[in-house]
């Protein structure tokens, strides 16, 4: 095989083996509970033992591969694998039992030394002193997409997106012992260009490689967001400190410098759990640590370490220029200087002068931004300046490659996204750089809305995370592999038009890339971020909460001041309006002119139209045949009828004249704008848990809706429920608004399942019962199941009366598709509510059927034992029940067609068979009986067409016989139901007069 230079690997699909190309198998690798890079060590948990018996009912061919402390599952398709991963039973001895110290969270942490590397003995501190980070990885991936290894005892062929190839085949020739020349990597190149730091494609390519090795053929891996653990346990692999005194005239006097570690690259983690650390390479030269700048006094360390390994010297110069351009920024800042006249007056070297004033004419660097709150509200702007002097390959500094950028980027302060506006890049050697084509392949790779700026750390609160499933669930096919990255690489280049006699990318020095972005992003927002990602979810927190860690308030930048005019008022209203809450009669909120619809920008809006469809807004705020969100539905209580409100931001009707004060007052405390109470039947008491953020963007969101002129009906509440001052006392009872707080205990999926579940989903709010002042039961009862508008919602705790147990996978399924082959199809109330999460990302809709199925105590996937007590169940209704011949008539008649297979072609046909329905073997006849006189109209399912409804040709005597025969024929274990037509006479007359 050719040795030929593994930084470029082909991606040419005429020459992509056919083994990589259709993968049959494929695996899922299971971290240990607790696992991390320390600083100097990787120390994890220690496997003790792997139930293989575990997984033995799960269909298909499951194999299970043990290494050291690596353990995989494979599978014949990607969601086998996964089930099967999720119930695996493996034993782990806590670290803290290994031998290896008390506590995980010691070696989690980064070990300092007991000395300052930056004191000196007698020097009183510093003016300015700073530390700055760098991760091991910067982020899970740049897109969801496969990951396939072949290993055989000659030669490993792997496809992947990696962004560091050299790293990554150090680290499989480490893991396989084969010569580099043997190990061919396959995958996209074009977005290399804006190389960075390595990301978690290569800790799958170790997992795939890892589990081909050992059973002999290629295996598939699927890289999407569960990979962000990896990027959590393995933390920070570089720190910098930097030191400065000023003179008098402002001068730097003494500049020192301490890198920590010679280089932050950290193998793949499925090489440390192996138990085969990587071989060192020979170490890069000491001259790798530099500064453009002359000071009086400077002194540049750096601290060779055994943990890490440098295979590429562009990650070190752009943390280097990372941690010195974003401490010289502080400097200046603090000392009231100007960012780039800080810089010139440290520079010998007449050409980085002119090349930095050459850059600041083009981009006109005094020229001040325009207001923010002049166009959108939730929009910074902020510029920054970063410089860079890259030595020759003698690693001549002065014979090198200057390099200065000016940026200027735009933060939403809702999202926490940031753009990239403006890119100005002077360089003084080699040809021009196409500053175009930079600045769009930096925002796609950098500043990508899915992952921001080098990656996305998940929270509760963040949408998506951009790991849609494969094409093809089943399979990795040609297309289903190659094509998404195919995809990424005309989205990196399209409309990208190359300047005559511009250079490609890697001609650029990206040593000033992340360096610039911060600065900009300081200008912006005042906010101080000292170590990368800068996702959306930390801009954000930085916003709410600078002195998180990482990042510090510095000051309160001009931008930020305009900014904040946007929530001074509402902030003083909403504290006076807390100051009330004790009081039964609350004061009003002032009315204002009703914002304009393109006041916020698209991205606020696009964000509350997702929270928005979360919270199902639609389905309660819209009247039978009227517009949508102009309100009028009826509510039928125990306490009388109630109707939704007009949400659209009519000025008279609706919430024009709401401001973002009165809307969240609302939608925390129940307490409308003029000073009223709200009943619970509007769910405040769930929609307290929304965060800020997105209670700001479902505002942005209804405020750029049509208004609708629409007056809602009077509700209709008996005494003493129609005196809405009563209400204070409810709340002080059965409110609580504490916002919604993430288990630390549980996983990422976990806690944004929680989060819409008891928060924007509301589901408790139909699905547990209420006590007799109309709060919902807690305890045993949370969940248990519920009447809502005559319909029975289900039990979504282990108190359900499916006949077939639920898994996670039906869960997502009847979520996100509308229907379970095992239980049937969504209807009545839950189909509006599906409908609406069919516009959240796939991320989204996964972790709410994850955390219902942890509240339902039911297994990942469906075992082939479920499947064989679901076929016993349909085989055991092929007859009906004897005595019962006029039941039997009406649903020959009515119902058979569909619901029962003759053999005979017909246009439609029940997906799933009345054996496997849950509302069969419920306690209450309601929703059969509803689903018989309204019919079952799921146009939220492609393809299941709709039942008719009988409501006009079957009297309540024939209803009750035909739901009594259903019962008996298709839930012969369960009891007959009772009092079955007086229930329908009460149905229907609720349906004809809601």
């Amino acid at each position: 095989m050719t040795d030929r230079p593994l930084s470029s690997p082909r991606a040419d699909r005429a020459t992509l083996p056919a083994a990589l190309a259709s993968p049959k198998r494929f695996g899922v690798a299971i971290r240990p509970p607790r696992y991390a890079w320390n600083g100097e060590h990787f120390v994890s948990d220690r496997l003790v033992d792997v139930d293989r018996a575990s997984v033995a009912d799960q269909p298909g061919r499951i194999e299970v591969v043990v290494e050291g402390n690596f353990v995989g599952v494979v599978a014949d398709s990607l969601d086998a694998a996964q089930n099967a991963a999720r119930q695996l039973a493996i034993e782990w001895q806590a670290i803290s039992d290994t031998g290896h110290g008390n506590d995980v969270r010691a070696h989690i942490a980064t070990k300092t030394n007991s000395s300052d590397p930056l004191a000196e003995h007698g020097t009183p501190s510093p003016a300015h002193r700073h530390d700055y980070g760098w991760p091991s990885r910067l982020r899970w991936g740049d897109t969801p997409g496969w990951v396939v290894a072949d290993c055989s005892e000659q030669s490993l062929m792997v496809w992947v997106d990696s962004m560091s190839p050299e790293a990554l085949a150090h680290d499989l020739a480490t893991l396989t012992g084969l010569a580099r020349e043997h190990i061919d990597l396959y995958g996209p190149s074009a977005l290399r260009d804006a190389c960075l730091g390595r990301h978690c494609g290569d800790d799958a390519a170790v997992d795939a490689a890892i589990m081909s090795r050992r059973l002999g053929y290629p295996v598939a891996v699927w890289l999407d967001a569960t990979y962000a653990r990896d990027v959590q346990a393995l933390g920070e692999a570089q720190r910098i400190s930097l030191r400065a005194d000023l003179a008098m005239d402002g001068e730097i006097s003494d500049f020192r410098y301490h890198q920590a570690h010679i280089s932050g690259d950290i193998a793949a983690v499925g090489l440390w759990l192996c138990g085969c650390p990587p071989v060192q390479p020979a170490m890069a030269s000491p001259a790798a640590t530099y500064s453009p700048y002359a000071f009086r006094r400077h002194r540049l360390a750096t601290r060779r370490d055994a943990g890490t390994h440098s295979h590429n010297d562009g990650f070190a110069e752009i943390q280097q220029a990372f941690a010195r351009e974003s401490f010289l920024d502080e400097v200046a800042h603090d000392s009231g200087q100007d960012p780039l006249a800080l810089r010139q007056r440290h520079l010998d070297d007449p050409r980085g002068i002119e090349l930095i004033e050459s850059v600041s004419r083009r981009a006109e660097w005094g020229k001040t931004s325009s207001p923010a709150d002049a166009e959108s509200p939730d929009l910074l702007r902020g510029r920054g300046f970063a410089y860079a002097q890259r030595p020759d390959r003698h690693q001549r500094i002065a014979e090198g490659v200057r390099s200065a950028w000016i940026a200027d980027v735009e933060v939403n302060r809702v999202t926490g996204d940031v753009t990239l506006t403006r890119l100005v890049v002077g360089q003084d050697a080699g040809p021009d750089i196409d500053t175009s084509r930079l600045q769009q392949t930096l925002q796609a790779r950098v500043l990508s809305s899915a992952r921001p700026l080098l990656g996305r750390a998940p929270t509760f609160d963040e949408w998506g995370d951009g790991s849609e499933p494969p094409p093809d669930r089943d399979s990795a096919t040609s297309s289903a592999l190659v094509e998404p990255t195919d995809t990424l690489t005309r989205r990196a280049t399209n409309d990208m038009p190359a300047t005559p006699g511009a250079t490609a990318l890697p001609e650029a020095d990206l040593a000033p890339a992340v360096a610039v972005i911060a600065n900009a992003l300081f200008d912006a927002t005042g906010v101080r971020f000292r170590q990368p990602p800068f996702t959306a979810g930390r801009v954000r927190e930085a916003l709410q909460d600078p002195t998180s860690p990482l990042q510090k308030n510095v000051s309160e930048p001009p931008a930020l001041r305009r900014g904040k005019r946007w929530f001074k008022a509402a902030a003083l209203t909403a504290v006076a309006g807390t100051a009330m809450m004790a009081w039964p009669w609350k004061g009003a909120i002032a009315p204002i002119p009703r914002p304009a619809a393109n006041l916020y920008s698209a991205e606020t809006i696009e964000r509350g139209r997702l929270v928005a469809a979360a919270g199902d807004c639609a389905a309660c705020h819209t009247a039978e045949g009227g517009q949508e969100n102009a309100g009028g539905h009826a509510f039928d209580t125990p306490f009388g009828t109630l109707y939704s409100t007009n949400l659209t931001p009519d000025e008279e009707t609706g919430i024009g004249q709401w401001s973002y004060a009165a809307f969240d007052r609302a939608m925390r405390q129940g307490i409308s704008r003029d000073g009223r109470h709200l009943y619970p039947a509007f769910p405040y008491t769930a929609f307290a848990k929304i965060s800020d953020a997105d209670m700001q963007a479902l505002y942005a969101y209804l405020m750029a809706q049509p208004a609708v002129r629409a007056e809602t009906p009077a509700n209709s509440l008996s005494f003493p429920f129609n005196i809405r001052p009563l209400m204070a006392g409810w709340n002080a009872l059965y409110h609580d608004a504490t916002p919604f707080e993430p288990a630390p205990e549980q996983s990422d999926l976990y806690n944004r399942g929680a989060y819409l579940a008891e928060g924007l989903g509301h589901c408790s709010a139909c699905h547990t019962p209420r006590n007799a002042m109309g709060a919902e039961r807690r305890g045993e009862q949370r969940l248990a199941g519920a009447m809502v508008d005559g319909w029975e919602a289900p039990p979504l705790n282990q108190q359900t009366h499916s006949p077939i147990a639920w898994s996670e996978a039906s869960l997502y399924d009847y979520l996100r598709h509308g229907a379970s082959s095992l239980h049937g199809v969504a209807s009545g109330p839950m189909a509006p509510v599906v409908a609406g999460l069919g516009e959240l990302p796939e991320y989204d809709v996964r972790a709410l059927a994850h955390y219902v199925a942890a509240q339902m105590g039911v297994p990942a996937g469906d075992s082939e034992s479920v499947q064989a007590d679901a076929a016993e169940r349909i085989a055991s209704t092929q007859s009906g029940p004897m005595g019962m011949e006029e039941g039997e008539r009406l649903f020959e008649g009515a119902c058979a067609a569909c619901h029962m297979e003759s053999g005979a072609p017909t246009f439609s046909s029940a997906k799933t068979s009345l054996a496997l329905n849950t509302n069969l073997f419920s306690a209450h006849p309601d929703n059969v009986i509803q689903s018989i006189l309204g019919g079952v109209h799921a146009d939220h399912v492609p393809g299941s067409g709709a039942m008719p409804g009988f409501s006009d040709s079957l009297s309540d005597s024939q209803v009750a016989t035909l739901t009594a025969y259903l019962r008996a024929r298709f839930a012969p274990d369960q009891a007959p139901w009772k009092d079955i037509e007086s229930r329908t006479s009460e149905i229907r007359s609720y349906n004809d007069n809601p």
